[in-house]
């Protein structure tokens, strides 16, 4: 099966454009780290809205989880130093 010419031609019509579009946007702007800070901040907010809240069993099963491995490592820990190994 060969290459799809024209499918590649059109993915570096888009790389090059990307490109480009990207060296404008570095050339516009420079912004100071305050600037740079609330615009992370803003996009943080912005995931936080789209993203659902776990239910309350859910954080409680992720609750039980973490404790589970919690307590395995201690057990794995408390073997390793009983037995000497260093693994």
């Amino acid at each position: 099966m060969g290459l799809d010419k024209e499918l590649y031609r059109q993915a570096y019509q888009a790389l090059r454009e990307w490109s480009k579009a990207v060296e404008r946007v570095r050339g516009r702007e420079h912004l100071s780290p305050a600037e740079l800070w609330q615009r992370y901040v803003a996009l943080l907010e912005f995931c936080w809205r789209l993203c659902p809240q776990p239910s309350a069993h859910q954080r409680s099963e992720k609750i039980a989880a973490l404790n589970r491995y919690y307590e395995r490592v201690q057990r794995l820990e408390h073997w390793r130093r009983a037995h000497g190994d260093t693994t």
